[in-house]
């Protein structure tokens, strides 16, 4: 498979997960979307903003890419955002090393999700952020 067309797949599919994870969000207030660091030198790619149902939920989605090793880059955004009410979710599959990083909110969630592309040698590192 295309990794354009893995990495628009798989940005839609972690999209639509954390909206319907938003109900079970909890209760704590953090950071906005804005206030979690890039990570040092990634560069910048796509990025979506939707609104819900009549103004009531929406969401925003913003991709960056690295050459650094995917450790490095979790070390980095585990100990950046460590000072929230992180959950820290892994997986491997075929398709590589995956790390997501969420932030329950108020109203919603936050979630950095890092994921390792060894055959291109690149490190995706998606933001999004979900609620009202």
């Amino acid at each position: 498979m295309d990794t354009r067309l893995r990495r628009s797949l798989g940005m839609a599919v972690a999209f639509t997960l954390l909206m319907y994870i938003l109900a079970s969000c909890g209760s704590s207030s953090g950071p906005s979307l804005e206030d979690i660091p890039r990570y040092p030198n990634a560069i910048e790619g796509e990025s979506m903003q939707q609104s819900g149902f009549g103004g009531a939920m929406g969401g925003s989605l913003v991709q960056f890419t690295t050459t650094d090793p995917f450790d490095e880059v979790v070390d980095f955004y585990t100990e950046a955002l460590n000072q929230y009410d992180i959950k820290v979710a892994s997986h491997t599959s075929e398709l590589g090393r995956q790390t997501a990083i969420s932030i329950p909110q108020k109203n919603g969630i936050i979630s950095v999700a890092i994921q390792d592309f060894t055959e291109e040698g690149q490190v995706s590192i998606t933001f999004m952020g979900v609620g009202s």
